[in-house]
C-alpha cells in the first residue's frame, strides 16, 4: 500500500466511515487512475471525466454507480487535497427509480427447506426474518441475539447507527440447534481463524441456496432485506415502524415499498370494471 492510500485510509477511519466504504471509496480511486498509472493528485479534470464516461459507456454502470465514484473521488480531494478545484463542476447524475427485486414467502421458504448444512439455513433465515444489511449479518455476536426480548442488537449499522430489530421464533429455534452444534465463540457466523463470516461467503450461500431451490431471479442478501420490508408492508405493519427496524434514516428510502407491494394494487379495480360491475347490478339503467 503506497504511503498516499495509507493516508486516505486513516484519514476515512477517522471520519468514521465503515470499513465497506474505505474499500469502496479506496477502489474508486484507485480505478480512476489506473488507466493513466499516475497519482490520483495528478489527474485533471478532463481525465477524470473521461473515466465517468468510461463507466457509464464501456461498462455499463448504473448512474447509481457512477454517483458512488463521484462521491469518493470528492472525498479524496477533501481529504488529501485541500483547497483543490479538480472536481469542480461535478454533480450527482439524475437517477430513475429503481424498484427492488422481492422473493414471495413461496420462494424464500424454498430456499431455506433445500439447505442441508444447518448453519447457512441459519444464515439464510437471520437475514430475511430480521432484515439484516449483508455486513450486519457477517459481524453480527452471539450477544446480540436476545432470546428474553425476542430480538436482534445491531451494533454500529449503516450511518453508525445501534438498533433493534425482530428475533423470528422459528429463527431462534435454527440458531440454537447451530451454536448447540458448532459452538461459534464471538462471532455469530464464524470463518476461518475466529474472525467472522465473509460477505462473499454469505452472497454464496444466498446464491447457491436460491439456485438449488430453483429460483430463476439473481438472488442476492440484499434480496432477503427488501424482501422482508415488502412483506411487513404487506402485512400492515406502518412505514415509521418497518423504518426504524431497517435503520433507515429518512422514511423516504422506506417508502420505496411503496412501489414493491403488490397488495394495495391488488385491492384497487380498474374504473373500468367498477363501471361494469354497476352494469351488472342494475344499477345503472339504460
Amino acid at each position: 500500500m503506497t504511503p498516499l492510500r495509507s493516508k486516505f485510509v486513516d484519514m476515512l477511519r477517522v471520519k468514521g466511515f465503515s470499513e465497506t466504504t474505505v474499500d469502496t471509496y479506496v477502489g474508486s480511486v484507485v480505478a480512476a487512475v489506473k488507466q493513466y498509472r499516475i497519482s490520483p493528485l495528478e489527474l485533471t479534470s478532463d481525465q477524470i471525466r473521461d473515466h465517468l464516461l468510461y463507466l457509464l459507456r464501456e461498462r455499463k454502470l448504473l448512474a447509481t454507480t457512477v454517483n458512488l465514484h463521484i462521491s469518493a473521488l470528492k472525498c479524496f480531494y477533501t481529504l488529501m487535497a485541500p483547497g483543490s478545484t479538480v472536481m469542480d463542476g461535478f454533480t450527482s447524475m439524475k437517477t430513475g427509480l429503481h424498484i427492488p427485486m422481492v422473493l414471495s414467502r413461496e420462494e424464500i421458504d424454498r430456499m431455506i427447506a433445500v439447505e442441508k448444512y444447518i448453519k447457512h439455513k441459519a444464515v439464510i433465515m437471520l437475514l430475511y426474518s430480521a432484515g439484516l444489511r449483508l455486513s450486519e449479518c457477517a459481524t453480527i455476536k452471539k450477544i446480540h441475539i436476545d432470546s428474553d426480548r425476542m430480538n436482534v442488537r445491531v451494533e454500529q449499522g449503516k450511518g453508525k447507527v445501534d438498533r433493534y430489530t425482530l428475533l423470528s421464533r422459528k429463527t431462534l429455534a435454527v440458531l440454537r440447534d447451530y451454536v448447540r452444534l458448532l459452538q461459534p465463540k464471538e462471532y455469530l457466523f464464524e470463518g476461518h481463524r475466529d474472525k467472522h463470516l465473509g460477505e462473499r461467503m454469505i452472497g454464496r450461500i444466498v446464491t447457491d441456496a436460491a439456485r438449488e431451490a430453483g429460483i430463476g431471479k439473481r438472488v442476492h442478501p440484499h434480496a432477503l432485506r427488501h424482501s422482508f420490508a415488502t412483506h411487513l408492508m404487506e402485512a400492515g405493519v406502518s412505514l415509521p415502524v418497518i423504518q426504524r427496524l431497517l435503520g433507515h434514516r429518512s422514511i423516504k428510502t422506506t417508502m420505496l415499498y411503496l412501489h414493491v407491494s403488490t397488495v394495495l394494487i391488488d385491492k384497487v379495480v380498474s374504473p373500468l370494471d367498477v363501471e361494469v360491475d354497476i352494469l351488472r347490478e342494475g344499477v345503472i339503467h339504460e
